[in-house]
């Protein structure tokens, strides 16, 4: 634990050192023409860069965060404010428990190119994690509307907007831009234990079979499009004697009409925390 801890100031003190410097260089920004694709940057480094930024996104992915930080801030001296690089920078801060310095880096990004997705969303999941719920919100309804304008890509269905630390379990929740999958998904909390192994999926859902039920009961909000959706979840259990992977799935409760994302965060959480009790479930189901 005292290691965790001390790795974490001292990702905090290189954040906080690198913060101010970059959020100036982002605000005096002017809006680009043309927006830097990760590929276009990766073409400017020279072989030393290209390494370090390499071996930066290794070290996200390999959970070190703090040597991550050490070379994202190496790179920004050479290309100071720039945009991919601070995106990748929020990325990791996010991830390694420092959303608060990621928000005051991609505001101005945000700012200087609301059309960016990509910051969007970081901004999003950064101010959920600190508990900015208006900031959260307004991030949410943006990535809506940008998908509504094609800037998303078409096959990004959905996106993080928050990761919740339950004892020695964290809750990654996303939220989708379009309901995906045979029932119709709006929303997945995916709880993964201290190791980072997936356990437990607990989903927003509006299958097309409980439609009619909600129709009948509910004419008047059935014709203005409005839905039934159910609160269910997938248990991991492991593979069969066959080696086939399974799942016991669970339903919790229905919503009539579609629940903001504070009513989503509150089932999902009750679930994973074992408060909410299953009214039914069905055991061994073989994953496709």
């Amino acid at each position: 634990m005292g290691g965790r801890s001390s790795t974490l100031a001292a990702l905090l003190a290189i954040a906080s050192v690198l913060a101010p410097k970059c959020v100036a260089q982002t605000s005096q920004a002017p809006v680009a023409a043309h927006r830097e694709s990760t590929q276009e940057f990766i073409a400017k480094l020279n072989p030393q860069q290209k390494q370090q930024f390499d071996d930066a996104l290794t070290a996200y992915k390999t959970q070190r965060p703090f040597d991550a930080a050490l070379i994202y801030r190496s790179l920004l001296n050479d290309f100071p404010g720039d945009p991919i690089l601070l995106k990748f920078a929020s990325q990791n801060l996010i991830r390694s428990g420092a959303p608060g310095i990621a928000v005051d880096l991609l505001r101005p990004l945000t700012q200087a190119d609301p059309d960016d997705w990509q910051a969007a969303s970081l901004l999003t999941h950064g101010c959920a994690d600190v508990g900015d719920k208006p900031c959260r919100d307004a991030g949410i309804a943006h990535m809506l509307d940008l998908h509504s304008r094609g800037l998303t890509p078409p096959q990004l269905q959905d996106y993080v907007v928050e990761d919740v630390k339950l004892g020695d379990n964290t809750i990654q929740i996303s939220t989708s831009l379009v309901p995906w999958g045979m029932y119709h998904v709006y929303a997945v909390g995916r709880a993964t234990d201290s190791a980072g192994k997936l356990f437990l999926s607990i989903t927003l859902e509006s299958n097309d079979f409980d439609q009619p039920g909600f129709a009948k009961d509910h004419p008047d909000q059935a014709g203005k499009g409005m839905r039934r959706f159910s609160i269910d979840s997938y248990r991991e259990n492991g593979v069969d004697s066959s080696g086939q992977r399974t799942q016991t799935q669970a339903f919790y409760k229905f919503i009539d009409g579609q629940p903001d994302y504070e009513t989503i965060r509150d089932e999902f959480l009750k679930v994973a925390a074992g408060k909410s009790k299953p009214a039914a479930s069905r055991g061994n189901l073989k994953v496709p």
